[in-house]
């Protein structure tokens, strides 16, 4: 099983997200479970990261059980990420 690591701004909006609701940290840990477990589910798409487009994957996690008033009427929370068989490295994590 691969490894997971998360860019500091993902974990930086991590620790912000969950400081502000702690709940939300369920919803993250197993989004982030998910990816390990199958990295190749994720919807193949690009993202753009500082102007550069870089190919990655996505999935996503529905948050439907989680206060809408917590996280601005979003339903899902979305990770974006690249991997190989040893890491998997989330580049960027949003509420959509």
């Amino acid at each position: 099983m691969a490894k997971l690591t998360c860019h500091g701004s993902v974990s930086q909006w991590e620790h912000e997200q969950v400081s502000k609701n702690p709940g939300i940290s369920f919803f993250i840990e197993k989004l982030k479970s998910n990816i390990t477990k199958a990295p190749d589910r994720g919807r193949s798409t690009t993202i753009s990261i500082s102007g550069k487009i870089v190919p990655c994957y996505t999935q996503s996690v529905n948050i439907r059980f989680f206060p809408r008033e917590f996280v601005a009427g979003s339903n899902f929370i979305t990770a974006s990420y690249v991997y190989n068989d040893d890491i998997i490295y989330i580049l960027q994590m949003i509420f959509t």
